[in-house]
């Protein structure tokens, strides 16, 4: 195992953490930061120096009431059958079984399935992780693996029904798994499941095999405290890619300059790793965020001599040059004072009646218009 740099990283939630800036200024790092990632627009928020960095479920004084509205029945239904993505076979031995707005992977080896993340709720791990294994010909009894990359209950939610019915191992980091521990949870949401229970937990430079595929598991502290980030093999008609899956996006823990630093650092510590290993295809747990809906639609229509749209070459590293740049670009704009915190409504105490659905989430922030998905 490869553990020694995790605690550096973990300290820095703790304590400003001076990462290397080369001179730059925010809006310098921003620009550079952009342009290494351009692949990928999904990302762009993170380097929006203007936006209000909140932590996510809360709203800005004086955002008011009159933007949430209930939504009827039929809306909701609309919005359902919006969110559906069909599940899809992506790579020789990778597999999609998501939703719009959160992502779950299956990767097949030869001796059972390792599942990463595992949606929001039972119901649609059921449906769609279950349901699209055996439209995609997959056996969910092959289940071997449950990982989940961060402690949020869109990506932990829909475990239980997972467990109960397959077993499978579930890992996640030491950090997280404390995380879920504690008296009151960081984040809650009425559509989410139940935590899981403590089984595997993860280390840095950790590795499992399955069959004839070995999956790395590194911890990427910033988006939660232990962030799980993978990278895993795969092939396209018989040709091998390498993926790196970024296990947290969103910046959703208000201008905390530390966690931006560790943030920062996890990224670039993660991309040098990424490039040893031969990355050609970046991956997100959040389908906006990694190109994954639109790449989809690509794939459908992919012809017999046409790229894969998911391999992106030495720009996948620019994800996370985009990630590392963006994220210290923050952390130095909070250290100059110019992300002054404004005042916050704490939603479930200022509300009047009965609580509606919260309106943000883990893996949502504040933009200037409208609260936004952006983990992920």
């Amino acid at each position: 195992m490869k553990t020694p740099l995790v605690p550096i990283l973990l300290m820095a939630l703790a304590q400003p953490v001076q990462a290397e800036t080369n001179g730059k200024s925010a809006e310098a790092l921003v620009e550079q930061g952009l342009k290494a990632g351009a692949r990928f627009p999904g990302l762009s928020d993170i380097c929006d120096l203007s936006r209000p960095l909140l932590t996510a479920g809360r709203r800005p004084q004086g955002a008011g009431q009159s933007q949430r509205r209930e939504l009827s029945a039929e809306e909701r239904a609309r919005r359902a059958v919006a969110a559906v993505v069909e599940p899809r076979q992506v790579f020789d031995n990778l597999y999609f079984v998501g939703v719009r707005g959160v992502a779950s992977w299956v990767i097949k080896t030869s001796e059972g399935l390792i599942v990463v993340d595992a949606l929001n709720n039972d119901e649609e791990s059921r449906e769609r992780i279950e349901g699209g294994l055996r439209t995609l010909g997959l056996d969910p009894k092959d289940i071997r693996y449950l990982i989940i990359t961060h402690a949020h209950g869109d990506h932990y939610g829909g475990q239980k029904y997972l467990v109960d019915t397959y077993a499978p191992k579930v890992l996640m980091s030491e950090e997280d798994w404390q995380e879920l521990e504690k008296p009151e949870l960081q984040f809650s949401n009425p559509r989410w499941g139940a935590p899981p229970k403590r089984d595997v937990s993860v280390s840095d430079g950790d590795t499992i095999t399955l069959g004839d595929t070995t999956v790395q598991l590194y911890v990427t502290p910033g988006h939660t405290p232990g962030t799980v980030s993978l990278i895993f093999p795969v092939a396209d008609k018989g040709e091998q890619h390498m993926v790196a899956l970024w296990g947290g996006t969103g910046l959703n823990f208000g201008p905390n300059e530390a966690r931006m630093r560790a943030y920062s650092q996890s990224a670039g510590r993660f991309r040098d790793i990424a490039a040893k290993e031969g990355v050609d295809v970046f991956m997100s747990n959040h389908p906006t965020r990694d190109g994954a809906l639109d790449n989809l639609a690509l794939l459908a229509e992919r012809g017999a001599n046409d790229p894969h749209p998911f391999v992106a070459g030495e720009q996948a590293l620019g994800a996370f040059d985009l990630l590392r740049d963006c994220s210290l670009a923050q952390a130095e704009s909070i250290k100059a004072g110019d992300r002054t915190p404004k005042p916050l409504l704490d939603m479930d105490k200022t509300r009047k009646g009965p609580p509606p659905r919260k309106v943000a989430g883990p893996c949502r922030s504040w933009s200037s218009q409208k609260l936004a998905e952006s983990d992920t």
